[in-house]
């Protein structure tokens, strides 16, 4: 399976199964399904940094985990208030076996945005990063 094949099947898997943040059910149509809570992590451990500004009217990210060789994607979430956080965009990880660092861009709106990374590792194990806010108005 082609990388694009995979993040097409990801996209749509993260549209239909959402997770609220409040309470970690996922709803589907009219059932619920509870997400085990034990491999989600919201300690920053493997990520060592993350930074976030605003320059020349676009939005950058800046990252650096270590342990990368278990990274195998990240999730950039993104909201207006905070709390409810939707999926902006996914960085796949790197083979590199010691620390690496990461990168996001995207055009700046005219509204301050909160940013966090969810990284998911081969094992399937979830971490949050701190969440950063950034004052998008030009």
């Amino acid at each position: 399976m082609t990388k694009y094949t995979a993040l097409l099947i990801i996209i749509t898997l993260r549209i239909i199964f959402h997770p609220s943040n409040e309470n970690n059910d996922i709803s589907l149509f009219s059932g619920s399904l509870s997400v085990p809570t034990s491999i989600i992590s919201h300690s920053s451990s493997k990520f060592i940094n993350v930074e976030g500004k605003v320059s020349d009217n676009k939005v950058k990210l800046n990252w650096t985990v270590k342990e990368n060789e278990n990274a195998d994607k990240f999730e950039i979430e993104k909201s207006i208030d905070g709390k409810q956080f939707s999926l902006a965009a996914i960085v796949f990880g790197t083979d590199n076996s010691n620390n690496d660092e990461y990168q996001f861009y995207e055009k700046a709106g005219n509204e301050k945005v909160f940013y966090r990374i969810r990284l998911i590792e081969k094992n399937s194990k979830i971490e949050y990063s701190k969440i950063i806010q950034l004052f998008t108005s030009i």
